[in-house]
């Protein structure tokens, strides 16, 4: 495998909403693995989940963290789960939406990708 990195996404006071976090990808690269974990909810807030898209089409869905302080994971066989790997090309728009039941939430996402060699 070629070298493995973390792209971390935190956020805090989050209601539910889409293109909370949106960029672009230089280089190609290929999405091995997801960790999603709520800190905390706000008011009555009790389901977390977010959605990966790659130029406006879901390419990763509904990887859910419920439960504050456990992480919810969405991993292919590299990182030993049974997920299928999604190659995102060079150039496009990847964008993460947030979907809470109510109120908001404080949470942190983590992406394991691998680039591809430039």
């Amino acid at each position: 495998m070629h070298k493995l990195d973390a792209l971390v996404f935190n956020s805090e006071n989050q209601a539910d909403a889409d293109g909370i976090f949106e960029f672009d990808v230089p280089v190609g690269m290929t999405i091995v693995g997801a960790s999603l974990c709520v800190e905390a909810y706000t008011g009555s807030g009790s389901t977390c989940n977010v959605d990966i898209q790659d130029d406006g089409t879901d390419v990763i869905t509904a990887i859910t963290a419920d439960t504050a302080g456990t992480p919810g994971t969405w991993y292919t066989p590299a990182l030993g789960g049974s997920e299928t790997p999604v190659k995102v090309a060079a150039g496009s728009d990847v964008e993460v939406d947030i979907n809470l039941d109510s109120d908001t939430a404080d949470f942190t996402l983590i992406l394991y990708v691998v680039w591809d060699e430039v």
